[in-house]
């Protein structure tokens, strides 16, 4: 199997999951993966991400001689190189260039076949760099972030990259637009069931609600808290929000305005497993993600994998990639329960309804969620995809 050099911006990252389990599934089906970073950092990230952490390279860490070295002797490489330097216009060309050297650098001593990046921003430019240098394929991930919200020469990456990848069919589609003859693969981000065996079932008749993720504008909080409020005191369900970012202080400030201090409890940002020792107080998951007025989402929210590998019921919206995971059926499903998004009155009462079902019914709910997510979402079966797309590709 291929040695497969990966670039992340920054590792580990609390929220990051997804890049971690990639990678040790990779290392699983017996690819040999090395990682080089802009940041390395000691502390901050899932416990699971730390032997990782230890072995990954910061980029500028690399020798300068050496990185200087690769430039003069990379021949037509570099005129390569060059061109798609000066084409992006997203960072400073000398010091894309350095970094670009200082990552071939390193993908030459690790001896990797193909370079792959996650993020479609200074990572991947960094490595189509690399890739130029050192005459490898390479590849990217793209995420949410990345196309719905601050693209960064985007058409131009996609069509330098060997193939670049889609986590859901919303964003392959969205990525052909931007660069129709590029190479689109799509590989789902997934879960590890086995870290959960033999796990006890959800309090389903508890009236605790749980929300994980960042505190972030597409999560849709903000309804959340206004759908909270329309609700009678009386019916009001607690919510306890585990996750941190930039809405914070507002997100505080706005319970006290609503008088909803106490319902919602903000519990801070937690491990991943911190989820997989606490489900049992909680009757579901509440995930009310919402589309920007700038046209930002979420594309393949993992939370909503994880609630289904812990046979939490999932009340979330009808964003494309939520539809999309539950068999793009809105109304009725059989997998979660699905509102409106962005409507905060369509909210408290899809939460109203799903606190009046029986026991047995959110059971039900579960059980085929779960079913569904050994169908279609685990890790190893997903990164199987990406894998065969790294031994298939040629520069």
């Amino acid at each position: 199997m291929k040695n497969i050099a990966y670039i992340a911006t920054a590792f580990p990252v609390l929220s990051e999951t997804f890049i971690g389990n990639e990678i040790r599934a990779l290392q699983r089906l017996n690819h040999t993966v090395k990682l080089a970073t802009f940041d390395t950092r000691t502390e901050g990230g899932q416990y699971d991400d730390n032997e990782l952490a230890r072995s990954a390279i910061e980029l500028k860490s690399i020798d300068w001689r050496d990185s200087l070295k690769m430039l003069i002797s990379s021949g037509r490489g570099l005129q390569n190189a060059m061109q798609f330097v000066n084409q992006q216009a997203g960072l400073p060309k000398r010091s894309l260039l350095w970094y670009g050297a200082k990552l071939a650098v390193f993908v030459k001593q690790s001896k990797c076949q193909h370079i792959h990046a996650h993020f479609g921003l200074a990572s991947t430019a960094t490595a189509i760099v690399a890739a130029k240098l050192t005459g490898l394929p390479i590849s990217f991930t793209c995420h949410g972030y990345d196309i719905y919200k601050t693209p960064s020469d985007l058409p131009l990456k996609l069509s330098n990259a060997t193939f670049a990848v889609a986590v859901c069919d919303m964003m392959k589609e969205d990525m052909k637009k931007l660069a129709p003859s590029s190479n689109i693969v799509k590989v789902r981000c997934g879960v590890d069931v086995s870290k959960v065996e033999n796990v006890g079932e959800p309090n389903y008749q508890a009236k605790r609600l749980l929300y994980i993720g960042r505190l972030s504008e597409t999560k849709g909080l903000f309804v959340l808290l206004q759908a909270l409020a329309s609700i009678p005191k009386a019916k009001r369900p607690h919510i306890d929000i585990v996750g941190d970012g930039p809405l914070k202080q507002e997100l505080h400030e706005t319970c006290r305005i609503l008088n909803l201090d106490d319902v919602v409890h903000f519990l801070g940002a937690k491990q991943a497993d911190w989820v997989n020792r606490h489900y049992a107080h909680y009757s579901g998951l509440i995930a009310p993600f919402i589309v920007t007025p700038a046209g930002t989402q979420d594309t393949g929210p993992l939370v909503i994998k994880e609630a289904m590998m812990l046979k939490l019921p999932i009340i979330t919206t009808d964003i494309r990639a939520c539809l999309e995971m539950l068999n793009n059926k809105a109304d009725n499903n059989p997998l979660a329960k699905v509102t409106k998004s962005g409507c905060s009155l369509s909210l408290a009462q899809c939460m109203t309804e799903f606190l009046d079902m029986s026991e047995e019914d959110k059971r039900a709910m579960a059980n085929l969620a779960y079913d569904h997510l050994l169908t279609h979402f685990l890790i190893d079966d997903q990164v199987k995809y990406l894998s065969q797309a790294f031994e298939n590709s040629h520069q």
